[in-house]
């Protein structure tokens, strides 16, 4: 018998992080993407694994130092390319023969490369492709600056930041990447013969996932080529077609609202998409459905209207970035086609004919698909899925039957050895009529009549889902003894577009009452959780909301506010994202209307009194660090319980995918603050300095 062990920060060092797998055109054998840390290096490295669809050990592709990703195979299944960082540590393409040999370079390119696919011909290979800024970009010419960053790109060195930078558009920054460069992302072809290159696309727009005709003539890709691209990046995207040689390119979608993530029919005659037709939309107010359009030009038609659910995986978890949803697939008939739903805090798959009609759930159970593909000629998909206790499977899976054949678990063996907690679901019924759905994770060591504390964890997006999906922080929260609770307030995915809309102009007050109603529930149904020692901790939106919570009420005795938003108005002038917020809140930021005002929780610290910690990213440019501190400094000013952590060198998104130290250094932070405040039976001691500084001081003053 396995001897179970407590869940620690460290534990994420570990992990194998399965960001990937790719079927064989024949669905025969399978492509994985393994990202790993070096703790030593305190580096991710990333690496491909070859495995059997008929089960069987898999076999490691790659080694070295080096992120190796994005595969796609060839037409024969004799080969992948994929891209790799290993020569200069700048991004290129790469070819390996599955029959062996080493890994061959196609391409000689500065800039960023991504979302290749294999012409059905083999002939060629459709990417994307951003250049990087030149060495003289932001210095002056012949200056010194100019010089040393020529000579550093030269010896393969990396280039010291620029002397200025001169700023013309609205989008010129993303969080998590920094500032974006001048050129734009345009779709590539490259020759596999004669190694040739030829741009398919030009102009002053982005471009993406390009992905080829089954004849090889055409490719299909997605833009916004708007004349006012940069302020709709948000409401506008198309389907667009051009020759695989280049020319005019074709818009399919020009109406209104938003389609991406483009796949052709077996025959070549139909495009099927995912998108609405919404002009107002703003992050998620409205369903995504699946489309399709005729590849020859006609109007789009949505075949999935009745769906009240998001045709994405919204489900958020701490151990992957937040992906959304790739294309929706097509059987190898070209009669049905397969797409995720967000549903009730999972992400299932769902078929629908592809000339419409009624849609049924392919999966069922309490799972998260991550991702989905099918080989041009297979028959079954390749899926990785998640649970709340499982970090990744990859799967074989009956598209009629909805029958899985699981192939391989990476972390199964390391899982084993550790009490994770299964979570209990709990539904609670609203006064307004709709219901809200809960978990709650209890410590694997209390025992019969033991009284525990209880953290209450808020997601962000808003309009995502908490749910069946491994989540690092709740395991370690819940292994210090303590409960937590996790739910989807009204605002999240999953429950319908009316559920979703219902924070529209009134950001806070209905999710508010949604989560203060679970507390409820849950204390009623386990008079085991002590009520005077409850905590509250979110991220983005769910640092938005933890600090609301303490504004309206004083029930919990410690908070943590992650990555937070104070005032509505300095969050969209200063953040990364572009577009319109009258949809969404009801006013223009620079306006500061009172509507904004009364939707920041900034309106209300003077009445916050619970014991406060916020922590914040030093380069998060999706929730910038002007939030953090001007809540910090407010409480300061009024004598408040507060203190402030951040986090140097750190994006938005540092818990999923930050430097491995800082995310271990995270979590130990805020394990040391609940267990400061919510004092559990068992817990560790403190690990940091500020944690112990602070418990030696609590121990003096009870002394």
């Amino acid at each position: 018998m396995t001897t179970r062990r407590p869940v620690t920060p460290e534990d994420l060092l570990a992990i194998q992080y399965l960001d990937g797998a790719v079927p064989s055109p024949d669905g025969k054998l399978i492509v994985a993407t393994i990202r790993t840390i070096d703790a030593e290096k305190d580096k991710y490295f990333a690496h491909l694994w070859l495995l059997s669809a008929d089960g069987g050990l898999p076999r490691r592709l790659t080694h070295g130092e080096h992120k190796n990703g994005g595969s796609a195979w060839s037409p024969d299944g004799k080969a992948i390319v994929f891209v790799s960082n290993r020569k200069e540590k700048r991004p290129q393409i790469y070819r390996l023969r599955l029959d062996g040999g080493e890994a061959e370079c196609l391409t000689s390119l500065d800039g960023e490369i991504s979302c290749l696919e294999w012409s059905p011909d083999g002939a060629k290979i459709a990417f994307v492709y951003r250049p990087f800024n030149s060495t003289d970009h932001g210095h002056l010419p012949g200056s010194v600056a100019a010089k040393q960053a020529a000579a550093a790109k030269k010896e393969g060195k990396e280039l010291p930041p620029p002397s200025f930078r001169h700023i013309t558009r609205i989008a010129y920054k993303l969080d998590g990447y920094g500032f974006l460069p001048h050129a734009r992302s345009h779709v590539q072809v490259l020759d596999v013969a004669s190694g040739a290159l030829t741009a398919v696309t030009s102009g002053d727009w982005d471009h993406e996932t390009p992905t080829w005709s089954p004849d090889s003539k055409s490719i299909a890709f997605v833009a916004n080529r708007q004349g006012d691209a940069e302020y709709s990046a948000y409401t506008v995207s198309d389907v667009f077609v051009v020759a695989a040689s280049g020319g005019e390119a074709r818009n399919l979608t020009p109406g209104p609202g938003v389609g991406y993530g483009p796949s052709w029919s077996p025959d070549g005659k139909t495009i099927a998409f995912i998108g609405h037709d919404r002009a107002d939309d703003w992050w998620g107010i409205w369903n995504i459905h699946v489309w399709i359009v005729p590849a020859s030009g006609g109007a789009p038609r949505d075949i999935t209207p009745d769906l009240d659910r998001i045709a994405q995986d919204a489900t958020i978890g701490d151990l992957h970035d937040v992906h959304g949803g790739g294309s929706p697939v097509w059987s190898r008939d070209g009669k049905s086609i397969t797409f995720p739903v967000s549903d009730q805090g999972s992400t299932h798959l769902y078929a629908v004919p592809a000339a419409g009609g009624a849609t049924r759930p392919v999966t069922k159970g309490s799972i998260q698909v991550m991702a989905m593909a099918r080989g041009r000629d297979a028959e079954d998909f390749t899926i990785v899925w998640n649970t709340f206790t499982n970090a990744g499977t990859i799967a074989r899976l009956d598209g009629a039957s909805g029958a899985r054949r699981d192939l391989w678990e990476p972390n199964r063996d390391f899982f084993a050895g550790l009490s994770l907690v299964e979570p209990e679901e709990i539904w609670i019924d609203a006064p307004q009529g709709h219901r809200v759905q809960a978990w709650l994770m209890k410590p694997p060591g209390a025992t019969a009549g033991q009284r525990i504390p209880m953290i209450l964890e808020i997601h962000g997006g808003p309009r995502a889902q908490y749910g069946a999906t491994y989540m690092h922080e709740f395991q370690v929260f819940a292994n210090m003894g303590t409960a937590v609770l996790f739910s989807n307030p009204r605002g999240s995915q999953g429950y319908g577009e009316a559920f979703t809309q219902a924070i529209v102009g009134n950001w806070a007050a209905p999710a508010f009452d949604d989560l203060m109603l679970a507390v409820d529930e849950t204390l009623r149904r386990h008079p085991e959780i002590d009520p005077k020692r409850l905590g509250v901790t979110g991220g983005s939106y769910g640092g938005y909301m933890t600090t609301w919570v303490v504004g309206h009420t004083d029930r919990f005795k410690a908070a943590l506010t992650q990555r937070c938003v104070t005032t509505i108005p300095t969050l969209l002038l200063a953040d990364d994202i572009s577009g319109s917020s009258m949809g969404e809140f009801g006013a223009e930021p620079w306006t500061f209307a009172p509507i904004l005002w009364e939707q920041s929780p900034l309106a209300y610290v003077e009445k916050i009194k619970t014991p406060l910690m916020i922590t914040h990213s030093m380069e998060d440019l999706r929730c910038t660090i002007g939030e953090a501190e001007m809540l910090y400094k407010s409480l300061k000013w009024l004598k408040r319980d507060v203190e402030m952590v951040l986090y140097p060198a750190e994006s938005h998104g540092l818990s999923r995918m930050g430097t491995p130290t800082r995310r271990v250094a995270r979590l130990h932070i805020m394990r040391d603050w609940f267990v400061r405040h919510l004092n559990p039976a068992g817990a560790p001691p403190a690990t940091t300095e500020a944690g112990a500084h602070a418990l030696a001081m609590a121990g003096s003053r009870r002394a």
